[in-house]
């Protein structure tokens, strides 16, 4: 379990969330819920960052938590001096806390971290279509990662393996032959047409990008690893062997070593190693399972801005669909998803009876693996709810169809008159 504290930072007055493996935000624009995510996306890659570094000071000090907040996600002036800004994280592995100015990072060495991929999908996802992108200066920058991220993913997808888009009756592909407009849409028969995706709908150029991301970093990601490293500097790679070697196999090998006895007692552990000693290939085995999980991702972690964004209902249902068959399928991935739509959040519903009728040719939703909160005057509401009579879980979205029942009720007061 995962818990997140954040009080006075940009729209969010006091937040508090349980975060799950699937984790949706709700509100209105400007109300708060790309401030919690931003700052979840940030603590996530922080863990990540210390874990993988076995660095508790791989984030210096306050100052540095900050900058990484407001650069990354272009947050300037979000954080309130006066009302002093506050963050705390929880997990099995870490604690970070952001009080006051000051900062502090406890790793639980006791923990075994797996290394996760987590990738960010801003709501500005259709900035791939624009042709001038790779020319611009963007800074680190979550939009920019998220290009790089997208850069990669796109190449999989060539001319001999068209991906479909949800059930729009369109796929694409990658063409690195075009001098321009690469990216393209065509239809499914290959015939009717065949255009750039910066010429298509508003709504496939918000999807697509977010299906390319999917599709390939809950999948096809893991299977390049080796040939396309994310962990590649040498530097980085050598430190974690030298810390490794000193909590892991010089610690069992001999607990209480000093300093100063590392470089005889490495030459020995060698040496033993080399002879086959079992006590010492046990030592060897835990050392590179240890180097392994830190540097080889076993998951994603998908952080996305308003899925919904320029899409017909129906469609939205079926990128929702989407969105948790790619998650749930082999690996532990999960998702934190930021939404305007009532939509998005009733169909929750849907998923969460399939899973207590056991239907099983249809994706549904554990609840016990979902977590719903709706911004409102600076503060998260819990949504979810708990039938006292049957025990089981529902999302209350009552509150979300007020506008669509307003509407309604004028209408048929006014048709009456």
């Amino acid at each position: 379990m995962k818990h997140l504290i954040i009080r006075n930072i940009g729209p969010i007055k006091e937040a508090e969330l349980e975060l799950r493996r699937f984790n949706f935000l709700i509100g209105p624009q400007s109300s708060g819920k790309s401030t919690v995510a931003k700052i979840l996306s940030t603590c996530e890659w922080i863990e990540k960052e210390v874990e993988t570094t076995r660095n508790e000071h791989a984030i210096v000090n306050g100052e540095s938590f900050r900058n990484v907040v407001e650069g990354f996600h272009k947050m300037e002036t979000y954080f309130d001096k006066d009302k002093e800004s506050y963050v705390q994280f929880k997990t099995d592995f870490i604690e970070i806390e952001y009080n006051h100015r000051e900062l502090s990072i406890h790793l639980n060495r006791d923990t075994e971290y797996n290394r996760q991929k987590i990738c960010y999908i801003p709501a500005e996802r259709n900035a791939v279509t624009l042709q001038e992108l790779q020319g611009l200066e963007l800074g680190q920058t979550n939009l920019r990662s998220f290009l790089f991220d997208w850069f990669n993913a796109r190449e999989f997808y060539k001319s001999n393996n068209k991906m479909d888009i949800l059930d729009l009756g369109v796929k694409y592909y990658y063409d690195p032959d075009q001098l321009k407009n690469k990216d393209r849409i065509e239809h499914i028969n290959g015939k009717t047409y065949d255009i750039p995706l910066s010429n298509s709908s508003s709504g496939l150029q918000s999807v697509t990008p977010l299906i390319v991301m999917l599709q390939y970093y809950s999948n096809q990601y893991f299977a390049e690893y080796g040939i396309k490293k994310s962990f590649e500097q040498e530097s980085k790679v050598k430190q974690l062997r030298s810390i490794l070697t000193r909590e892991i196999a010089l610690e069992q090998y001999r607990p209480g070593y000093k300093e100063e006895e590392v470089s005889d007692l490495v030459a020995q552990f060698n040496a033993d190693l080399r002879k086959g000693e079992p006590n010492v290939l046990k030592i060897f085995e835990a050392y590179e399972q240890a180097f392994d999980r830190l540097t080889i991702p076993n998951r994603t972690t998908f952080i996305i801005e308003e899925p919904e964004q320029n899409l017909y209902p129906f469609t939205q249902v079926a990128l929702l669909e989407t969105i948790l068959k790619l998650c749930k399928d082999g690996r532990a991935h999960g998702c934190t998803i930021t939404t305007h739509s009532p939509f998005v959040l009733n169909y929750l519903n849907v998923l969460i009876v399939r899973h207590y009728k056991q239907i099983a040719e249809k994706v549904g939703l554990d609840p016990n693996e979902l977590s719903v909160y709706a911004t409102e005057d600076g503060r998260l509401l819990d949504m979810m709810q708990k039938n006292t009579r049957t025990g089981e879980y529902s999302v209350n979205a009552e509150d979300l169809v007020e506008a669509m029942r307003y509407m309604y009720t004028e209408y048929r007061e006014m048709k009456a008159m």
